[in-house]
């Protein structure tokens, strides 16, 4: 061994020099000596090869070398090996493939002691290993990739993985660019090469500083594709580094630029432990930001993370860690047994209890929004969450962080008013009295450690009770009772007349509100014809209600009925919580809200009442904010019609007391608090005279909103406005408001309108791609010429599907049935004979013309698509890359059709103003695509006519789009200078066709320019 390892520090010690480099050898007179020299280097690699294999074999199973009896003669052969081979530019230049690889292999054995990691950023080994991994990443990404340097790269990715585990090495990494290389990398299709840069990545990515330095390079969208489309096991490391990235804000932003966030969703279906647990913790990141958590409710990320917690599900889970996978990598044993061994069943369960933590840690997040907190509630998610904060059979600590973790998404559920009536039922009263005690939206998970304690303190039949209590609130028992016909589902709340229940038909599966109104209340009269009298009254108001008003902003009443001396009302259900319990949970987590959202509420409340007060000569005259329900994207709904025998009998109330309370409410939602509010009735009545409340002292108000609520808050009902004169004062809101819905009518009527078409182009696409299956049926006619006596020409009907020209090879079976039918035509004049061999067809060369093939223009767009699709990544998001790229992947899927490839490419050719199928839910997609319109020099004279913005590409659009990344990447320069071409291959730009061609100036100049170069 001794031996082994000087002979080898021999070969390596000495540097080499330009005299014996086997590039560069002698010239003139000394030829014989350049032979010999030549012959010598040649020896010297050889041997010096030899030896660097047989240390690799020797000791690839070596972890550290500084406790070796060799340890001094390691060492010299890991600093000969930088010094005289990695440093050495030379070497580098005029060294062969496999040289290189066996010096990194060597020093990829050496570089796990973390005596020799040191040694080697004092080398700057670390710097040339990065020039090195920078150099090899060019030459592969540009398709010359060879065996040798797919392992050369698998190698350099090992070290850098292993130098990345020691926290004060990672940021001399990333200051070398090293973090760019890698995740370029990350764009291959090698398995080995995209393994080994995940690896080394998220290794790097321990450090927040070098977090923030990898998210500066687009990486997310490179994750996403592999997330998508790669094995198991890189699909788990590509979430991994995602989990890890994302704590960097501009990680996030790439994200939801790039739509990752349906993607992250779409593998919560997994079985995968590890992977699931990535995502989620993805997710908890993503909610930081509560668009992205609308999002995430509005994808059905909610029920998606309920039902990983329900444990439904079978999962699967394996052994390995970053280190195992990396050394079996650099080793090309990523694919061997060992890396796939299913973990045992208590490792499995512990990862299953980490994972539903991570989901308890998502769902509070999302809680944080009223209308989520709402949605976990209606999908059963407090009986869900609470079975979790039962003892589990693994007393570990993974086991009681689940407890904690579950205790506090169900205190943030608790924090919404609405949902406390479940949680009374919940728990006992001694710990109901701990778990109020912890306070609203408290995050540190140490606070709801004593209730995890006092929980595993519970004896054997305090446990029952408790599980008795939580299963008392599982929304799919069977239901609490029936009431003619109506299913009862849920006890929603309780009011000053009555109870309201969430229902379902028993012959149907409509989820509607009963409300329940008893006769015994005081409200109705002492005695019972009073009472009768008042119910009546009241029915017959309901149903004039019921059969008159139908306004979006107005709950919807279907039915009445009495039964067992009660009022029974079947009305719509609002989905939401009343307003008053907005203003509750916005006192709690010390926000208000924006004017944008009061001027909303408000616009929508006046609509509502005009159409109550001046079509249906309608009073409300109870209008509070628990009887406005507000839904998701602040849909307002006014409920709760005349119930109280009070307001019937006051005939004196007019219009204008609905806009006094709509002030009261205005004023509410500025400040959160009521404007007359005193314990002692006198007092308030006092201040309700006066109209003494409190100034509004927010200045991020304008001073509309005072106006506004001093006017309709004004004591002398007769100066007081109706709701049409509140309506005029705030017209140029409205009237943006009346925009935003037009426009989001008009958007969804195009959408519609487009599914429609694209519905039937489908269905008779379909028809014709069965129908050519089918044998072409073809009729030939033939009539008789009096002058010459030629036979008319043939003529076939077939179901061609492009009006441009047919199929080519259908035309020529066409021709060579007519030819034959045409010989055996019995009422030809002449008898038909062969013709000669030697005959022709003489033409004047003036009529002679080339023919411009369409499947050759087809190919040359087809040849553009991919050459741009397989540029190496770019330095920055580019979104007309990504739109490229989202147009070419439809046409290769699986499944997908050869001749929707010609339609497609056919319409770009044409430059059609069809809207493309590219699906996005980003706003900064739709952002991108509404600046193509607004662009003078793309949006005039569009084929439609239409001058407002685009929400969805063209044809024409990505027609344009593809010629600027041809020329911003250099294509019809390498093209012009490689070789001559025909004038068939110089048309190549994508020329638009005379309807499109007025709207694209720009694009007609290029053009022209370059098609002067080029022929």
């Amino acid at each position: 061994e001794l031996l082994d390892l000087k002979r080898l520090l021999a070969l390596i010690t000495c540097p080499i020099s330009k005299e014996v480099s086997p590039l560069r050898p002698s010239k003139g007179s000394k030829s014989h000596r350049s032979t010999n020299v030549s012959e010598l280097w040649k020896n010297t690699s050889k041997d010096e090869g030899f030896e660097l294999d047989n240390f690799s074999v020797a000791y690839r199973n070596q972890r550290t070398f500084f406790d070796q009896p060799h340890r001094k003669l390691f060492l010299n052969i890991f600093t000969a090996l930088i010094n005289n081979r990695l440093v050495c530019s030379e070497w580098i230049v005029t060294s062969f493939p496999e040289d290189k690889l066996r010096v990194l292999n060597c020093l990829r054995l050496l570089i796990r002691d973390p005596v020799h990691q040191r040694v080697f950023f004092e080398l700057q080994g670390a710097r040339e290993l990065a020039k090195l991994l920078e150099s090899v990443t060019l030459v592969y990404l540009e398709c010359k990739e060879r065996t040798l340097e797919i392992e050369q790269l698998v190698a350099m990715t090992y070290i850098f993985q292993k130098l990345s585990s020691v926290d004060e090495q990672r940021h001399w990494i990333a200051d070398y660019g090293a973090h760019k290389t890698l995740v370029k990398l990350l764009s291959t299709r090698d398995s080995s090469v995209v393994l080994g840069a995940l690896l080394a990545l998220t290794t790097l990515a321990e450090s927040q500083e070098c977090k923030e330095k990898i998210g500066e390079v687009p990486v997310v969208e490179l994750l996403l594709v592999i997330l998508q489309e790669y094995d198991m096991l890189s699909k788990r490391l590509g979430a991994e580094l995602l989990r890890l990235l994302c704590s960097v804000q501009c990680v996030r932003d790439q994200l939801y630029q790039c739509d990752g966030l349906p993607v992250i969703l779409s593998l919560l279906h997994s079985d995968h432990v590890k992977l699931l647990w990535s995502l989620v913790w993805v997710l908890v990141q993503l909610c930081q930001d509560p668009e992205t958590s609308t999002e995430i409710r509005a994808w059905g990320g909610v029920q998606q993370l309920l039902h990983i917690l329900h444990g439904a599900c079978q999962y699967v889970s394996d052994q390995s860690t970053i280190d195992t996978i990396s050394s079996a990598n650099a080793a090309g044993r990523t694919h061997s047994q060992h890396l796939t061994v299913d973990s045992s069943p208590e490792e499995t369960a512990e990862n299953i209890i980490s994972l539903q933590a991570a989901c308890c840690a998502a769902i509070t997040e999302l809680v944080l929004d009223d209308t989520t907190t709402h949605n976990v509630v209606q999908e059963n998610g407090v009986y869900i969450i609470g079975k979790l904060i039962l003892p589990q059979k693994s007393q570990s600590t993974q086991a009681k962080s689940l407890q904690c973790y579950a205790f506090r998404a169900l205190r943030f559920l608790f924090s919404m008013e609405r949902n406390r009536h479940h949680f009374k039922r919940l728990f006992s009263p001694e710990l109901f009295e701990m778990f109020i005690d912890v306070g609203h939206y408290v995050r540190e998970i140490s606070a709801y450690e004593p209730l995890q304690q006092k929980i595993m303190q519970l004896s054997t039949d305090e446990l029952e009770i408790l599980r008795e209590s939580i299963e008392s609130v599982n929304q799919n028992r069977p239901p609490l009772r029936v009431i003619n016909q109506y299913a009862v589902l849920e006890h929603l709340g309780t009011g000053a007349f009555g109870s309201v229940f969430k229902v379902r038909k028993q012959s149907g599966q409509n989820i509607l509100a009963l409300k329940e109104v008893n006769f015994h209340n005081s409200a109705f009269g002492k005695d019972k014809r009073s009472r009768d009298s008042s119910v009546e009254k009241i029915v017959s108001e309901l149903t004039i209600i019921k059969e008159q008003m139908s306004h979006p902003n107005i709950v919807k009443y279907f039915k009445t009925f009495v039964e067992a001396d009660k009022l029974y009302i079947v009305m719509e259900l609002i989905e939401g919580a009343p307003l008053a319990e907005h203003f509750n949970s916005f006192k709690e987590k010390g926000q208000t809200f924006t004017e944008e959202r009061v001027w909303n509420i408000f616009i929508q409340m006046c609509l509502a009442l005009r159409y109550l007060h001046k079509e249906k000569r309608i009073i409300h005259r109870d209008l509070t904010p628990n009887n406005i329900m507000l839904g998701q994207r602040d849909k307002m709904t006014i409920t709760d019609f005349g119930l109280a025998k009070q307001k019937q009998e006051n005939s004196k109330l007019t219009s204008v007391a609905d806009v006094w309370a709509a002030g009261c409410i205005l004023y509410q939602l500025v400040t959160l608090t009521p404007p007359f509010y005193s314990a002692n009735m006198l007092s308030l009545a006092t201040k309700i005279v006066e109209a003494v409340y409190e100034p509004i002292e927010d200045r991020s108000f304008s001073e509309r909103v005072t106006d506004m609520i001093k006017w309709c808050l004004a004591p002398n009902a007769d100066s007081r406005p109706d709701i049409v004169q509140v309506s005029s004062r705030i017209s140029d809101i409205m009237m943006k408001f009346v925009d935003s819905l037009s426009i989001s009518h008009n958007t969804l009527e195009r959408k519609a309108e487009r599914d429609r078409k694209r519905a039937q182009k489908y269905f008779l696409e379909s028809n014709k791609s069965r129908m050519r299956t089918l044998p072409h049926t073809a009729i030939t006619l033939y009539e008789k010429d009096g002058k010459n006596g030629s036979l008319s020409e043939s003529f076939e009907t077939s179901t061609s599907a492009l009006a441009s020209g047919g199929d080519h090879k259908q035309t020529q079976e066409s021709r060579c049935r007519m030819a034959g039918t045409d010989e055996l035509n019995p009422l030809s004049d002449d008898c038909q004979k062969p013709r000669p061999a030697s005959a022709g067809i003489s033409l004047p060369h003036k009529k002679v013309r080339q023919i411009d093939d369409p499947n050759q223009r087809l190919l040359e767009l087809l040849h553009k698509i991919i050459f741009i699709t397989q540029l190496p990544p770019a330095s920055q998001n580019s979104f007309k890359l990504r739109a490229i790229e989202r147009f070419k992947k439809p046409l290769f899927t699986f499944g997908s059709d050869p001749y929707n490839l010609k339609v497609e490419l056919n319409k770009v050719l044409q430059g059609s103003q069809e809207p493309v199928e590219l699906s996005s839910a980003s706003r900064e997609w739709w952002s991108m695509i509404q600046s193509l319109s607004s662009d003078p020099a793309t949006s005039e004279n569009r084929e439609s006519g239409s001058t407002g913005l685009q929400d969805e590409l063209t044809y024409e659009d990505i027609q344009v789009m593809v010629e600027d990344l041809l020329e911003e990447n250099g294509f019809y320069g390498a093209a012009v200078g490689s070789e001559p071409r025909s004038e068939t291959q110089a048309n190549v730009s994508l020329k638009p066709n005379k309807a499109a061609g007025n709207s694209r100036q720009r694009n007609k100049k290029r053009s022209k320019t370059r098609s002067d170069c080029e022929v």
